[in-house]
């Protein structure tokens, strides 16, 4: 694929990947080569998440401080 933009207000401030993930935290827009192959292996986040819990689990990451 291709990088269409870069966010620069996150180059600038890091800390909005934390604060606004899903708003002012985003990192890069792509264009994919093929997108009618790519887009069924997209995952939304809430879906992956029961995934990624039981796999903190397992690993006892008790999360960040």
């Amino acid at each position: 694929g291709e990088v269409m933009k870069i966010n620069d207000d996150l180059v600038a401030n890091p800390q909005l990947a934390n604060q606004d993930p899903y708003a002012q935290g985003w990192f890069v827009i792509l264009k994919p080569d093929d997108w009618t192959a790519v887009k069924p292996t997209l995952v939304p986040g809430g879906a992956v998440a029961p995934q990624y819990e039981a796999k903190m689990l397992a690993d006892g990451f008790n999360g960040c401080p």
